[in-house]
This record gives structure tokens, C-alpha cells and sequence, in this order.
């Protein structure tokens, strides 16, 4: 038998109960919802991330000369709108799981915000979408390259096709389907014809090297290319073409045809990624342009972006060694010239790198290569000159891509203003700084003319197209 009081007890815990139970299916959270809710906080956060970083890359100084400005302003909107969105959107979720709310009220709440985050999801794929278009919406190149006694014609197709060149009566062919495409001809004088374009090309070294031009850092921005005018005999890019070390990247930096060849080499951004499957040397190599030889030479990491910045000291040995076991190579050139994407002296943000300046200057001092006229770097993005022997040491890695804010051992800001003649004696501790003639942090180009009896260097403004300065070597 129950009592009256233990009655009331058990009707007001089973009331308890139910009520329990209302409050539970209230503020329970649908399975479909969970999932619509975290694929939308996914993409929002990648979202989010993405944009972070390419804005953090843009969103300095250098922005205002890529006109880049308004592009970070955009981005940051973005991120701004999509942090405000997930507030708002964890608000309203919470709210209308509160008890208080109605089933009805609650399951309307829910809906509502669930076509908004389908709606928000859409719009980020479609801002993604429109930003990869302007990767692949056109044909881009050729580009000729310079590979040994053959030729290597590089292009890319925004449909996936097979690969087809046609010289005269002789066809290059790979039937793999591609976006990015590689054919490797023989010669180095010939017109040709790439299927899939309307036009035909013609490809030619000079009889005689005159100019070429170096050039370095670009980083994926193709302006300063186009822009350029085609007084030279052919072009040398030390490096760095891209930032991540994509496929596309290399494409889209030489994107309009270039009828100059072009000898490459390596950057440390490049090494990270695709583009060793694009520029088909070894990084070690020797290429002869008619009397002008180029010893090209990797000294650097290559195990991630922030490594490859380092200098692998059993890099630098083996590529000191390279160029002493294939001195045989360039006996016949009049000129020549080391390249190596870091420089032995730079005045730049990273400068030198005391294993490679020591083992360099060893180097310079026993090998029985007699007609070495300079090394040609980049990876600091200015430009800087020295001279040591008569041998011109200078860091091209002005050529597009943003400019360095240059430091002097952190004790001094050089901005924009060049710095002309040998550095103050307190900066003995920059490996070569008695050897510095002059560094420039504009967007520039090299120029090297080869003269009888001499080598004139100008450096050219890329806005401007002025010659800022002009250094000369005179050869014994």
C-alpha cells in the first residue's frame, strides 16, 4: 500500500521525467544537421586559412606595385564575411536548441539555417571556382628552352590533349593526354608548328652571342616578361619562377610565346613541387650558346619551401666538383659564366652563405678555368653588384617578384635608394662587402653585351625601361 505522500512523489518525479525527456528532444540536435553544420564549418575554416595566407603574401609594400591592393582589401572582406557568418551561425543554432523554444520554432530555426549554410557553401565554391579560372581558362606558351643540342618546347592547353610538334617533315609526338605539355626536338634552328594552335613558330639561336638578359625571382607574375621588349639573343632565368613550386605556376609565368630561347635553372620554390618534371635537366648542367658556356649549379635544399632557403653544404661540394670534372666542357667558349640561384656575395635580405662564399672563393683560386667572367644569382630580391678579380658577381632576383626590404645586418633599413661603392667597414662581418659596387631594390633586368675586348653590364628599370647603371669588364 502507498501513502498519499509517496504518490504525490513518484507523479512529481515521473512529471520531472517527462519534462526531462521535452527539454532532451528540444535541445537535441539533429543527425542531418550535425553534418550539414560541420562540412560548413570545414569549408568556411579552409576557407578562411586559404585566403589568410595568399592575403599575408600580398598584403605588404610590395602590393602597391603589383596593384595588388585591392585584390588584399577583397580577400580580407572575404575572410571578414565568413567569420561573421560562423558567429551568427553557432548563435542561431544555439538559441534554437534552447528548452524555452518550440518544436516548431525550433525545427523552422533549423531549416532557415540550413539553407543558409547550403546557400554560403555554394557561394565559397564558386569564389574558388572563378579564382582557379584565371589559371586555366586560356593556352599558354610555347616556350622554347634550351637543352644542350636539342631543343625542349613547352606549352600548356587548358583541355587535356595529346602532345604534337611538327619540324619541316619530322613529327614529335606523345599520345599521353595533358594539360601541360614537353617535346623535345632536335636542333636549335628550325620553324615549327604545335597542334592546337593557329600560328606557327620559329626558333633560332644567334650565329653570334651579342646579349642576353638575366633575370630572376620572378614568382609567377608574367607582366614584366610581356612588357619587355625582345632586343636580346636569348634569356637566362635563374631560378624561381613560381612560389609553391606548381605546375601552373610555371605555365602561367611564361604564359604569352616567347620566341627568345631560354636557358633555366632551378629556384629553391621551384624545387619543392612539379617543376623539375617541367625544366627536364639535372640541376648540375653546362649549356653552350655559341661561344658563351653557363655552368648551372643547385646548392640548396629541397625538403620543404622552408628548407630549400638553406644551403646543403654536400650540395655545395658537389657542384664545386661538377664544374672541375667538366672544365673540359667550355674550353672552347670565349665567356663564361656560373649560375646559382643563391649568390656567393648579395647584399639582400638572406646574403651570403659562409660555407658556399668560403668554398666558392677556394674554388676560384685553383681552378684552371681561365675565362670565368661572373656568377649569376637571385633568391634575395634586389639587385647587387661586386667585383672581385675582374669577375662579376651580381644578384638578379629583381625580376618580378616582391622586392626585398633590404637590411644591413639589421642595423639599417636601405628601402628603395641604391647603395653605390664599397660598404662601410662595420659591415665586414657581410662576407664581400669590400668587393660591393652598387644594389638597387627596383624591379629590374640584366643585361650582359658581349663586346670585343669587353663585357658591358646595364641594368634596366622594368618600369621604366631606362638603364640605371652600366658596369664594364674589360677582358685580358
Amino acid at each position: 500500500m502507498f501513502n498519499n505522500n509517496q504518490i504525490l512523489t513518484e507523479t512529481q518525479i515521473y512529471k520531472a521525467q517527462e519534462n526531462q525527456k521535452i527539454d532532451e528532444q528540444h535541445t537535441k540536435i539533429p543527425t542531418w544537421y550535425k553534418i550539414v553544420k560541420g562540412c560548413t564549418i570545414i569549408c568556411i575554416l579552409g576557407f578562411i586559412v586559404g585566403h589568410a595566407v595568399i592575403t599575408g603574401y600580398y598584403c605588404n609594400s610590395r602590393v602597391m606595385y603589383y596593384g595588388m591592393l585591392q585584390y588584399a582589401y577583397v580577400n580580407s572582406a572575404k575572410i571578414a564575411v565568413c567569420l561573421a557568418f560562423l558567429v551568427i551561425s553557432l548563435i542561431v543554432t544555439k538559441r534554437a536548441t534552447k528548452p524555452s523554444s518550440s518544436a516548431k520554432s525550433r525545427n523552422t530555426t533549423l531549416i532557415a539555417d540550413l539553407v543558409a549554410n547550403l546557400v554560403f557553401i555554394a557561394l565559397l565554391t564558386a569564389d574558388l571556382v572563378i579564382f582557379m579560372k584565371q589559371f586555366d581558362n586560356i593556352d599558354y606558351g610555347p616556350l622554347t628552352i634550351i637543352n644542350g643540342n636539342q631543343t625542349q618546347i613547352h606549352w600548356y592547353t587548358k583541355a587535356k590533349t595529346s602532345s604534337m610538334v611538327q619540324v619541316g617533315g619530322d613529327i614529335y609526338s606523345d599520345p599521353a593526354a595533358s594539360h601541360y605539355h614537353n617535346v623535345l626536338v632536335n636542333g636549335t634552328n628550325f620553324n615549327y608548328a604545335i597542334e592546337g594552335f593557329d600560328q606557327s613558330f620559329s626558333y633560332a639561336l644567334p650565329q653570334e652571342t651579342k646579349k642576353f638578359i638575366v633575370m630572376t625571382d620572378i614568382h609567377g607574375h608574367d607582366e614584366y616578361l610581356t612588357a619587355m621588349d625582345q632586343n636580346y639573343d636569348f634569356g637566362l632565368f635563374a631560378g624561381d619562377y613560381s612560389y609553391g613550386g606548381m605546375a601552373f605556376e610555371f605555365s602561367k609565368t611564361f604564359k604569352r610565346a616567347h620566341q627568345k630561347p631560354l636557358i633555366l635553372a632551378v629556384g629553391n620554390h621551384d624545387s619543392v613541387g612539379q617543376i623539375d618534371s617541367l625544366v627536364t635537366r639535372p640541376r648540375n648542367f653546362y649549356q653552350s650558346v655559341n661561344g658563351v658556356g653557363f655552368y648551372v649549379i643547385y646548392i640548396l635544399n629541397d625538403e620543404s619551401l622552408w628548407s630549400a632557403q638553406r644551403v646543403n653544404h654536400d650540395r655545395v661540394d658537389e657542384a664545386l666538383n661538377f664544374i672541375n670534372q667538366n672544365a673540359h666542357l667550355s674550353k672552347n667558349d670565349s665567356h663564361v659564366f656560373i649560375v646559382s640561384h643563391r649568390a656567393v656575395y648579395s647584399a639582400g635580405e638572406n646574403g651570403s652563405d659562409a660555407y658556399f662564399t668560403t668554398k666558392f672563393e677556394e674554388f676560384m683560386a685553383t681552378t684552371q678555368l681561365k675565362n670565368i667572367r661572373g656568377v649569376l644569382s637571385g633568391h634575395d630580391h634586389v639587385f647587387s653588384a661586386f667585383k672581385k678579380d675582374n669577375v662579376m658577381y651580381l644578384v638578379a632576383g629583381s625580376g618580378g617578384g616582391p622586392l626585398d626590404d633590404m637590411m644591413d645586418m639589421g642595423a639599417r633599413s636601405w628601402d628603395t635608394e641604391e647603395i653605390s661603392g664599397p660598404l662601410p667597414e662595420k659591415d665586414s662581418s657581410m662576407m664581400g662587402y669590400q668587393h660591393h659596387l652598387e644594389s638597387f631594390v627596383t624591379y629590374t633586368r640584366t643585361e650582359v653585351n658581349i663586346e670585343p675586348g669587353k663585357i658591358v653590364y646595364q641594368v634596366r628599370d622594368l618600369t621604366t625601361m631606362e638603364v640605371k647603371t652600366t658596369f664594364e669588364q674589360v677582358i685580358q
